[in-house]
């Protein structure tokens, strides 16, 4: 039987792991300052930082291949330690608020960014972002993953049950605020058992299974180069197959979805693009300098973000994706040509049942929590390696 999410080999630092965890490569685009603190912050010590292009500094992606192949070689042979099972997450937000979630591996043979798969994604892909992502994983040894996979489990068969027991593999602080605590799933049996009856009861109700909730690029990347070595007869490709994920109950009280809002720039009448265009009972949040202006927009927000991101998207101006209100105010108040659209929240009870009426939603829709609230890299796999 194929398993979307399944349990195998992974790794994670030995003794000290405190500097191990950074935050995802997409976070914190337009601030190059923050990666660079973290940087002089972690020094020699071995880190996920380096195995990582930050998309801060996607131009410098080729330059930065070298360094992260001869870090991955060097982590998997000395600072590393291999183990079989799965990883029973517990992440305390900066807020305070816990998240759980259970580290496992996707199948990518069930994965696809189109048609109707067993892992599906939830949005559109941003082309460009791939290749980038596919050079680095293609350079590496190491499969290091931000990506986090929703399941709709409402009496919480599944990720819940597993907490509690385990050995303690981790608990460190986050360079960002909040934990990271992390126990060894070794009954796998009892894990799978209940993940089979959710995906049959989510087939019989003609909804996905599992979702993409975050790391939709990076996954994305991840299938493109399975496929390579597949289709190349390399043996690699038995390890290639697997990714490391983190799956979630979209139930979960720590799961929240906050808006992916938009940066336009040099094309300051955008905004007057947007008034004529849109319409309907919602609204967005046009932000230039330090002025904000509400426009009418679809009420439904998936309807919105697909209409806003047509117009963005036929004026062919550059486009940047920010999480957070204050990020948007802040680029708009140092750029005068910057031009902010603050969206509207999704309701996260409605995504499964969205994605199974209408297919992915445009992308950049939604995020899963603030940028300090996503998920930092910590277990990583070899991909050098054979089978699962």
């Amino acid at each position: 039987m194929t398993r979307p999410l399944c349990f195998g080999r992974f790794m994670l630092p030995r003794g000290d792991a405190s500097d191990w965890p950074v935050i995802a490569c997409d976070q914190y685009t337009s601030r190059p300052e923050y990666w660079e603190a973290e940087d002089r912050r972690i020094g020699c010590a071995p880190s996920s930082l380096r195995l990582i292009c930050p998309e801060a500094f996607l131009g410098e992606a080729e330059a930065r291949l070298e360094g992260i192949s001869r870090a991955s070689r060097e982590y998997a042979e000395t600072a590393l330690k291999e183990y079989r099972g799965g990883v029973a997450v517990t992440r305390t937000l900066p807020g305070g608020v816990k998240r759980r979630g259970l580290v496992c591996l996707a199948d990518l043979e069930c994965y696809s960014t189109s048609g109707e798969p067993l892992i599906r994604a939830t949005e559109g892909t941003v082309t460009e972002r791939v290749p980038p992502r596919l050079a680095v994983r293609r350079s590496s040894v190491l499969d290091v993953s931000h990506v986090i996979c929703l399941i709709d489990d409402p009496d919480r068969t599944v990720i819940e049950p597993l907490f509690g027991e385990g050995e303690e593999l981790y608990d460190v602080a986050l360079p960002d605020g909040g934990r990271l605590e992390g126990r060894l799933v070794t009954d796998t049996a009892k894990a799978s058992a209940a993940l089979d009856a959710l995906m049959a009861g989510a087939e019989k109700s003609g909804l996905p299974f599992v979702l993409v909730g975050d790391g939709n690029h990076s996954l994305a990347a991840a299938k493109a180069l399975y496929e390579e070595y597949k289709a190349a007869g390399d043996e690699r490709a038995s390890s290639a197959r697997y990714a490391v994920v983190e799956a979630e109950n979209v139930r979960d009280d720590g799961v929240v979805f906050l808006p992916i809002h938009r940066i336009v720039y040099g094309m300051a009448g955008i905004k007057n693009e947007l008034a004529a265009r849109l319409g309907g009972d919602g609204y967005v949040t046009v932000v230039c300098g330090d002025e904000k202006e509400r426009i009418s927009a679809p009420s439904d927000p998936a309807e919105a973000y697909a209409a806003v991101q047509k117009i963005i998207d036929e004026s062919g101006a550059k486009v940047d994706y920010i999480h957070g209100d204050g990020e948007i105010a802040r680029i708009c108040a140092s750029d005068g040509e910057a031009v902010g659209i603050l969206m509207p929240p999704l309701d996260k009870s409605r995504l499964f049942s969205y994605i199974a009426a209408h297919g992915v939603l445009p992308r950049k829709s939604f995020s899963l929590g603030e940028a300090e609230d996503k998920r930092y890299y910590m277990e990583c796999r070899l991909i050098d390696g054979g089978g699962m």
